[in-house]
């Protein structure tokens, strides 16, 4: 049994509830109990590939910075479309900078390695700025 928490934990309302191949029903309810007691909302997720949040935010994410690499539009111009365009509190481009590079890059990594048929793999410039990032000039 797997709970998947939002971050930051003590802002975000949503809790993935993950069962495992064995997870019971009773596991379950206890689980949920236990998430709901934190003043969380939660969702039940098979145990895929970046579960449900992940797998739909951070290919979108990527995208944004497709986006930006192959000049389409700016930082400002991609965050504000989806700012007013689809209502999202932060752009992708932000969130991305918010969650940290790094680990939009694992993520996506994960998924090309879980689902690569079904996904884009992780752009090589996330890499490359991950790398600069961690690793100093």
């Amino acid at each position: 049994m797997g709970l998947h928490f939002m971050n930051p934990v003590p802002v975000m309302k949503l809790v993935e509830l993950i069962r495992g191949i064995a997870t019971d029903e009773a596991t379950f309810a206890a689980v949920r109990i236990f998430a709901e007691k934190l003043g969380k909302q939660t969702v039940s997720s098979e145990d895929f590939p970046a579960f449900i949040v992940n797998r739909i935010l951070v290919p979108m994410i990527n995208e944004a910075i497709y986006t930006l690499y192959e000049g389409v539009g700016t930082v400002r111009a991609i965050d504000n479309a989806l700012k007013l365009g689809a209502n999202h509190p932060l752009g992708p481009l932000e969130l991305a900078d918010f969650i940290g590079l790094d680990t939009c890059l694992a993520i996506m990594t994960v998924l090309h390695d879980g689902l690569a048929d079904n996904q884009v793999p992780a752009l090589p410039a996330v890499g490359e700025i991950r790398r600069s990032r961690l690793d100093g000039p």
